[in-house]
């Protein structure tokens, strides 16, 4: 039996079917910001800006410090698998987390967390003390906060909009997330050029400040009925193991992200290195290619959010296969005109891949089991950075121009084995 959403026994919203192509009950309208009429969601939507705008910062200003450090590829690849690899060990209890304590506490202290240790990094720098030591250790911490939080980020959305407007407002979210790409990187590469480096992580603290005040803001309006727990938490996580098990559809969608994981994510984080010793440029540079890529994720957002809710498995293939090839162009040229040509549509690919996988995972897993379920999707992001280890070695051995175009053939062609073998995957609406 493959799980619906008219399956769960979480009050209301989750008994009506989800609408396409307009408002419930009205017609064939564009829908592209329905979600915004919600005030609890436009709550939400703001902290979820100031949260996103804080990681892009940290992700660039990370891997360009990490890299100045160092001078190494493989450095890149061990300081993102530090903040990685609690994503692989500790999210799958965040899953348990999200699924029994109040998700919207879960998230603000997870921020908190992630500001305290923002203000560390930035007082290193200012007093001239921060040494590679110091960033793996923050990046540590950082991936601990994730880990604990970031499935209740992904599962609280149905509490918050309700399933009907789920596609909706999961594809805003990712335009949120896609402006942010978009706006920090650029400001924290001008920022690390024309005022240090120390400032970017004092403003992430502040914008993580702001995503605890905003989201204690959202009045959570479509919460699963409570429910009576007997079970201990590891209980709880193998009984949501074998749920997963038995519901091949979920597994699918899973396996595609894992892919996507391996091979289409590591680019965002050995790009530094890339920029520096391929295309000749720095901050500034890599900054500005990160925010192309965002336009394209961002228009992609933005398309997703307009679209009903079919043939949606075959739109997730055909993204993931979108940014191999266009991976593959950027891997190809030493201009940064053209480089930011083909980064525009990796961002295209990008944007429908991961929303995509995370509307339909949802879509398909049952209330008391979604944290569990996003638990194990945002493992995704522990898979991407010990892709980039693997990566960063190899690019160390055959120079970043060969690694990231083999790596980027590859993903085309199991996307390509995926959408002529997987039919199940491929029919998903």
């Amino acid at each position: 039996m493959t799980a619906t959403p008219t399956q769960g026994a979480a009050g209301g919203s989750l008994d009506r079917p989800p609408f396409e192509g307009g408002r419930p009950g009205g017609g064939r309208q564009l829908r592209t910001f329905d979600s915004f009429s919600d005030r609890e969601f436009r709550w939400f939507y703001l902290a979820l800006l100031g949260q996103m705008a804080a990681m892009n910062m940290q992700m660039l200003a990370r891997g360009y410090l990490a890299f100045d450090l160092t001078g190494s590829f493989a450095a890149l690849g061990v300081v993102s698998l530090g903040s990685a690899a609690p994503m692989l060990i500790l999210s799958v209890f965040g899953g348990v987390l999200a699924d029994r304590a109040p998700k919207k506490l879960v998230l603000q202290a997870g921020q908190l967390a992630n500001a305290v240790t923002a203000v560390i990094v930035g007082f290193l720098l200012l007093f001239d003390l921060l040494q590679f030591a110091h960033l793996l250790v923050a990046g540590i911490a950082h991936g601990i906060a994730l880990a604990l939080m970031m499935p209740s980020r992904q599962a609280i959305l149905p509490e918050v909009v309700g399933m009907d407007r789920l596609m909706n407002a999961v594809s805003l979210s990712a335009a949120a997330s896609n402006l942010m790409r978009l706006a920090a990187p650029a400001l924290g590469g001008f920022m690390i050029a024309f005022i240090g480096a120390e400032w970017v992580y004092f403003l992430m603290a502040a914008l993580y400040g702001f995503a605890v005040v905003t989201l204690g803001q959202v009045r959570l309006q479509h919460e699963p009925a409570a429910r009576p727990r007997r079970t201990s938490g590891y209980a709880d996580l193998v009984e949501g193991v074998r749920y997963v098990i038995a519901e091949r559809t979920l597994g699918l969608l899973l396996l595609a992200g894992m892919v996507g994981a391996l091979l289409a994510l590591p680019y965002q984080i050995m790009l530094p290195g890339f920029v520096r010793d391929v295309l000749g440029g720095g901050p500034i540079e890599l900054g500005l290619l990160i925010a192309v890529s965002a336009v394209g994720s961002l228009a992609g957002s933005l398309v997703l959010a307009s679209l009903p809710a079919r043939r949606r498995g075959l739109l997730l293939l055909l993204s993931s296969l979108f940014v191999g090839v266009a991976l593959i162009g950027f891997a190809s040229t030493r201009l940064i005109w053209l480089s930011g040509f083909f980064m525009l549509f990796v961002g295209i690919g990008s944007a429908g891949r991961q929303a995509l996988g995370n509307v339909l995972l949802q879509h398909y897993s049952l209330d008391e089991y979604r944290g569990r379920v996003m638990s194990l999707y945002m493992t995704e992001f522990g898979i991407m950075s010990f892709g980039a280890v693997l990566f960063g070695l190899f690019a160390e051995q055959v120079g970043g121009q060969w690694a990231f175009g083999t790596v980027s053939a590859v993903l085309v062609v199991l996307t390509l084995a995926m959408i002529a073998f997987l039919p199940r995957l491929r029919r998903l609406d």
